[in-house]
């Protein structure tokens, strides 16, 4: 799911009917994980002989965490991203912005914390990309080349066969889809059905063709959803349990909880919750095109053609990852992991700058599964006050990260 523009959901609430409120803190129980400690971390300690040089660093168990100045950033500059993100409308939980692999501000909401659970929503794509990237490295997926059906026996034989992996990265597979979240249109709305559905991978899978593959940019949670798909058929095990060997452990995401559909198929689409911090992480395995200090753990070349543009007429769209190059007073290789109700993670190499913005989450105190459908229990827009995402009520991405980039000296 992407940022939905406009509505409360009215009609999924009919839907659903009465969702109970209660529900676990934002802070997701007593545990209290390494993440918790890196806030007390002595950074001197941390900056010895044998760390990295700054282009290079990457967190251990914990973070190094320094002055603004330290890393050649003004703080006082940095206040006024603080502002704008945690004006009260604004619905901000937690900022953190990382250079030279250092968190050198952090932010959180009253309530909140660097152990504070947050929700993904498409920010999950950017992920369930990486983890295709990770298949094809293996060997698992042999190329992007291959046609979709190699990997979803459902489609061998079909009129879908000529769909291929790549297809699918840039959301180009030709399947009629509607990302409506109008809540006028909440039954026609494949997005909504689809979270609706017990079976999510079946749903999207059967979307019918509508244009030549390749031929056509159409947003897609379908095709997302299909993709978690095909990393299950060529891997024998689920995108969840393979990001979790192959992508969380590696970069020491702790704090990783990707939902699943009632037929224990991993929501590729949405839902990954993890922690401010965590993300930040990710964003820095991208920053070093895939490099984790002495690991790979994603090919260089596979995130260099995540952030390439996908051929045709779209907004700027690479392997699920948006390109943002026209945001005034940010440098022009800014590109970004976004999701609804404003989860943001920008990368910009340049500036060799990481930044994290999440959105005001309460997660459901039970088990990540979304049954017997998703928005039950993870509301969107306010939906069910006290439980799910809340949005900002505006955002404007120069807005926010201009003052950040301002804030880098010289």
């Amino acid at each position: 799911m992407g940022m939905i523009k406009g509505g409360r959901w009215l009609a999924v609430a009919a839907l659903l009917g009465s969702v109970a409120v209660a529900c676990s803190s934002a802070n997701g129980g007593d545990e209290t994980s390494s993440e918790r400690r890196a806030s007390t971390t002595n950074a001197a300690a941390a900056t010895t002989s044998e760390v990295p040089g700054p282009q290079e660093r990457v967190p251990g168990a914990s973070w190094v965490v320094e002055d603004p100045d330290a890393q050649g950033m003004d703080a006082d500059a940095l206040e006024e991203a603080r502002t704008y993100a945690f004006a009260p409308e604004r619905n901000t939980q937690g900022v953190v912005v990382v250079r030279h692999g250092a968190i050198v501000s952090e932010w959180y909401a009253d309530g909140a914390d660097a152990d504070s659970w947050t929700a993904s929503w498409s920010v999950a794509k950017s992920f369930s990309s990486a983890v295709t990237g990770i298949a094809v490295a293996d060997g698992s997926i042999d190329s992007v080349d291959d046609p979709a059906a190699t990997y979803l026996d459902e489609w061998a034989g079909t009129d879908k066969a000529d769909i291929t992996v790549e297809d699918i990265l840039h959301m180009q597979s030709g399947l009629a889809w509607d990302e409506d979240y109008q809540p006028s249109s909440a039954d026609s709305s494949d997005v909504v059905q689809m979270g609706l559905s017990a079976n999510e991978l079946a749903y999207a899978a059967a979307r019918p063709v509508a244009k030549p593959p390749g031929s056509t940019w159409v947003y897609s949670s379908g095709d997302a959803m299909i993709l978690a798909g095909i990393v299950e058929g060529a891997t024998g095990t689920s995108m969840r349990d393979y990001a979790t060997e192959h992508l969380f452990k590696p970069i020491g995401m702790e704090r990783a909880d990707w939902w699943e559909d009632a037929e224990g198929q991993t929501l590729g689409y949405c839902c990954l919750d993890s922690t401010a911090r965590g993300y930040a992480r990710f964003g820095l395995l991208y920053l070093h095109e895939g490099r984790w200090g002495d690991d790979q753990v994603i090919p260089a070349s596979w995130v260099k053609d995540s952030i390439r543009d996908a051929p045709g007429d779209h907004p700027g769209y690479g392997y699920m990852w948006w390109l943002q190059p026209e945001l005034e007073g940010v440098p022009d290789d800014v590109y970004s992991a976004q999701g609804h109700d404003g989860q943001f993670i920008w990368v910009i190499p340049s500036l060799d700058l990481v930044v994290v913005r999440t959105g005001t989450y309460v997660k459901d105190p039970g088990p990540a599964v979304a049954d017997p459908n998703l928005f039950g229990k993870y509301p969107p827009d306010d939906l069910v006050p006290g439980k799910g995402t809340k949005p900002p009520a505006s955002w404007d991405d120069e807005a926010f990260l201009a003052p950040i980039v301002a804030s880098v000296k010289g």
